[in-house]
């Protein structure tokens, strides 16, 4: 397993009361050690790394917050979210300005002179984003908070649930992240529908980094998992960014401001038309991954890892329970930490991407882990010829044709 993501005496088997102040110490330790170089401003891969540990610390916090006293963790959330949010836009800058000026190899010379014109516009805006980051940063005083934070994860909640063991959470917390993958499926391969793919985008990022925080638990499964997730989240990541730059490119008042500096229509359009260009093609990626990827194949190989170890205790533990505290943890810790859950996605919870799972999903009782293969069920009229291009038909296990 990559050692980046192995918590140093944490394995599945651990409580939860073990694992959460190890785990949490680990996301925490690269935000602090980053500060000095992102606060600098001219090292651009260590905002982008801040940004990303601070995500990472954020989601380890999110699925972890019902062991911790709600006050003291919700404002410690909070500071991270802040982080998260002063480092965005200098991030945001940085991948406009690369991604634009590698445009120039392809255009005329009026494209790039829009280009230099944007690029140049991108550049002025981020001297005054750094000064806020900067200004951000300085406040929260991060390096001297360090010790506060590590007391506070120092010390969860005892109780019962405390005691369970981390890869029956893990189950939870993955099968719920990976129905909201298959949910938007369907939508986000319609290519005209940039909102589900945006949608599709952040719920694969939630999943890559649940895995990342229950990385023990899969052991030799986490690498070749950690990589479809992180190609789906990277094709999608850049699919956003290619519909982001079109919408800049076409508002009104940069392109007054453009035609101001002197910069044609035709220079324009011409950057205009590159980015639909490469906005098909990443599309096109992505939509390959889905079809190589899909639920009958990819659920089981997330959740089976972790429903491979023996639990204590004569109960299964569901993971999509109607009762177990893990069915409702999520949205109240949410409440507790001051944001809002997004409306759920509206499947049922037996249609995993158009293939029937008989609810609820217990622990070590799983269809696949039975032998049982998947069977199709129906789909949506309207989404009927997207989900062929995604799903397989299953028939005996690693027996799959293309549905037609």
């Amino acid at each position: 397993m990559d050692q980046r993501f192995a918590v140093e005496g944490v394995d599945a088997h651990s409580s939860l009361r073990q694992a959460a102040p190890a785990i949490l110490l680990a996301k925490a330790e690269p935000l602090f050690e980053l500060e000095a170089a992102a606060s600098g401003g001219t090292d651009m891969d260590a905002v982008h790394d801040m940004r990303v540990a601070s995500r990472r610390l954020r989601e380890s916090m999110r699925l972890l917050s019902p062991l911790y006293p709600p006050a003291a963790f919700s404002a410690w959330y909070k500071r991270v979210r802040r982080v998260t949010r002063a480092l965005g836009p200098v991030r945001d800058s940085d991948v406009f300005i690369d991604a634009f000026s590698r445009l120039n190899r392809s255009l005329d010379a009026g494209g790039q002179h829009a280009v230099a014109f944007l690029v140049g516009f991108r550049m002025g805006q981020r001297e005054r984003q750094l000064e806020l980051l900067q200004r951000a940063l300085g406040s929260l005083d991060l390096a001297e908070s360090r010790r506060s934070f590590a007391r506070l994860v120092r010390a969860p909640k005892s109780g019962a649930e405390s005691q369970r063991a981390l890869s029956t959470f893990a189950h939870a917390a993955v099968a719920e992240r990976i129905s909201a993958v298959y949910g938007l499926m369907p939508a986000a391969i319609d290519e005209a529908n940039v909102e589900a793919q945006h949608a599709l985008r952040i719920t694969f990022k939630r999943l890559r980094y649940a895995v990342e925080v229950f990385a023990p638990c899969y052991c030799d499964d986490f690498d070749a998992l950690h990589d479809t997730l992180t190609a789906f989240q990277d094709e999608l990541g850049d699919l956003h960014d290619l519909h982001v730059f079109l919408d800049m490119v076409c508002e009104p008042e940069r392109r007054a401001a453009a035609e101001a500096a002197g910069v044609s229509a035709e220079g324009l359009a011409a950057v205009e038309a590159q980015l639909e260009k490469k906005a098909r093609r990443e599309f096109s990626q992505f939509a390959k991954l889905a079809k190589e990827h899909p639920a009958s194949e990819l659920l089981p190989a997330l959740l089976l890892p972790l429903s491979r170890i023996e639990q204590p205790g004569p109960t299964a533990v569901s993971a999509v329970a109607d009762s177990g505290a893990e069915a409702s943890s999520e949205p109240q810790a949410l409440a507790v930490l001051g944001e809002v859950e997004p409306p759920p996605v509206e499947i049922p919870i037996a249609d995993f991407g158009g293939f029937a799972i008989d609810p609820p999903i217990v622990v070590g009782a799983e269809p696949w882990a039975q032998g049982r293969s998947l069977q199709p069920v129906d789909t949506p009229a309207s989404a009927e010829s997207r989900m062929a291009a995604l799903t397989l038909v299953p028939g005996t296990p690693g027996d799959s044709e293309t549905a037609e």
